[in-house]
This record gives C-alpha cells, structure tokens and sequence, in this order.
C-alpha cells in the first residue's frame, strides 16, 4: 500500500504572525529597489549637475500617466536627481527618462498606508547600493497617507563615493507641524551621520517645508555637517522650501557654482506647470580649493 503523507498543520499563531507582518511591516527584504542602466564613461568629471524636485504626482489627483513622461524627457539632461511626491506614474517616469538608473523608496509603511514614500533617485553614474528608513514621528494626520521617510542613494563618481540622500518633510504651519519637521532633521542628520563617513562627499536634497534661514535647518546643518547652497549662491522671490545642502570630501571637493529654478522649463503650453514646485537645480565644480581648510564644513 502506498504510503500516507500527512500535511503538517499550520498553528493559528504563525498565521497571525504572517497576516500581522504582511500588515504592519510589508516584510520586505528590503525597502528600497535599484535599477541599473549603463553608467555614463568617459574622462573624469569636473562638474556635475543635482536637480531636486517634487513632482506632484498623486493618485487620483494628477494625471500621472500623461505628466511623468513629459516629467521624464525633461530631466534627461542632468546627472543626479531627487524626487519627491513620485507616488504614482514612476514607471512612466523612468522609461522615457532611459537614461539614468533608478533607485526607489517603493515599499509602504504597511498595507494601511494609501501611498508609498514618494522618494526615489536618478543616476548617471553607477549606483553601489541604497538605503531607507521611514521616519519615527509622522507628524499631523494630513502627512500620514504617505510612508514618509529618507532615502539614500550610494554614487560612484570618479572612482571615490557619494552619498546622495533625498528627503520630504512634514507639511504644514509651525503649530501643527513644527515638533515632527525638528524630529525628523534630528532623524536626518542621525541617518546621515551613522552612513557617510568622513571620506564620502554628502548630498542632502529635498523639500523640507522650511526657509532657508530657519533655525531648524540651521540646526540640521550643524549636526549633519553639511552647508546650504541656497544661503551661498542666493535667492530671488519668495523664500524656497526646497533645497540642496552638500558637504565636500577631501577627494571631491565640492563647489556649488550655479543656483536655478527651473520653472519655464518644467511648463508645458496652454497646460501649464508640471508640478505646483518648480524643480530645483544646482551645478557643482570639482575643483580643488586653494585653500585646504574650504573642506571644513
């Protein structure tokens, strides 16, 4: 008589265990998807461009499927890009880009949240490796649809290493919003501190919700060791919310030259902005200094 296999049962609790994982923590290996392209060869690089820009693109309330593309095409030109709001339309997005590799912020917070983080990175240059994680304080019930959080994409750039990190902070006045934005810079700066050593160059992009000359960015600033090319290059307008801080290393001396919003070039005729932020750019020199100590942050 063949012989009779008996199907182990399966314990309520580990069934419990695995709805509750799937629920509250997606169970994920890892939050974070990269997708390589060929990297960009060539001489070494003696400037680079970064583009920080929040793309508005929410479901139900943006017209993804048509505004990614022309989002896409229009960034091709430039060589590191932070995003944000990217919740819906990132395929779209990135396939008429095709010329930069991906790195995504893709995984909800749990299976409650409508929406991911709306972060991810564009690259011309090789990505090592990316990490994530959702910040601790939410902040005020109209940010929490979203699994908000930090983003950072590991570049390769003539031979030695930059962090790139991209970020979208709370929304909302200072009443209702003020402690989540200090707690999630203190979280920030903490992130960037435990992953960047001393000898990798830092960029920290993003919409922060804050002016410029905030005493919160002050702060973030100083703990993180990092400078506001905004405050150094200048601004005309109204003061900005989104921003570029850097921090040079010893074998990429970074040097912000050229400060832009791009705004008629992110508007499409009888439709109008992209997006309701304009996107951001700055130009970055590599050349060293004459003087050792402009390295200090």
């Amino acid at each position: 008589m063949p012989k009779r296999f008996r199907i182990p049962a399966v314990k309520p609790i580990c069934i419990a265990g695995a709805v509750l994982c799937t629920l509250f923590t997606g169970c994920s290996p890892s939050p974070v998807t990269i997708t390589p392209r060929p990297a960009e060869t060539g001489a070494p690089r003696k400037s680079f461009t970064v583009v920080s820009y929040n793309i508005q693109a929410r479901p139900l309330l943006d017209d993804c499927a048509w505004k990614n593309p022309q989002i896409g095409e229009r960034l091709r030109p430039f060589d590191l890009i932070g995003l944000q709001e990217s919740f819906c339309g990132y395929r779209q997005l990135f396939e008429q880009n095709n010329l930069h590799s991906g790195v995504r912020f893709a995984r909800r917070r749990h299976l409650l949240k409508p929406v991911n983080s709306g972060l991810a990175v564009l690259s011309r240059f090789p990505v090592l490796e990316a990490k994530a994680e959702y910040f601790n304080d939410e902040g005020s019930l109209e940010n929490r649809a979203a699994s908000k959080g930090l983003l950072l994409a590991r570049i390769e750039l003539n031979r030695q290493k930059l962090d790139l990190y991209t970020t979208h902070l709370a929304a909302g006045t200072p009443e209702v919003s003020g402690e989540a934005r200090r707690s999630q810079l203190k979280q920030f700066a903490t992130f960037i501190r435990r992953n960047s050593p001393p000898d990798h160059a830092v960029i920290a992009c993003g919409d922060f919700n804050l002016q410029p000359a905030s005493p919160e960015l002050a702060a973030f600033q100083e703990e993180a060791g990092l400078r506001s090319s905004t405050l150094e290059l200048g601004f005309s307008g109204w003061p900005p919310i989104d921003h570029i801080f850097y921090r040079p290393s010893a074998a990429l001396p970074l040097r912000p030259v050229l400060r832009k919003l791009l705004k008629r070039e992110f508007t499409v005729e009888k439709r109008g902005p992209l997006s309701d932020h304009a996107p951001l750019l700055v130009e970055f020199r590599l050349d060293a200094p004459a003087n050792p100590e402009a390295l200090q942050p």
